[in-house]
């Protein structure tokens, strides 16, 4: 399944940081969280607004 569809803006932010598990389930973790409380760990998906969104360049891109 591909996760960019249900994530919402975090399928294509640059402090997503995608943690799959050995069971085959993909959480999204919000690297934000680590250094700023306002944002979640692991925010309830979709985000559909975010004031700490960066767009992802190409390179940071999975392929």
């Amino acid at each position: 399944m591909d996760y960019t569809i249900q994530a919402g803006f975090c399928a294509e932010c640059a402090h997503a940081l995608v943690r799959p598990t050995n069971k085959g389930t993909i959480y999204l973790r919000c690297g934000l969280a680590a250094r700023d409380e306002r944002f979640p760990r692991y925010p309830r998906l979709p985000v559909l607004s975010c004031p700490g969104f960066q767009p992802m360049v190409a390179s940071d891109r999975p392929r």
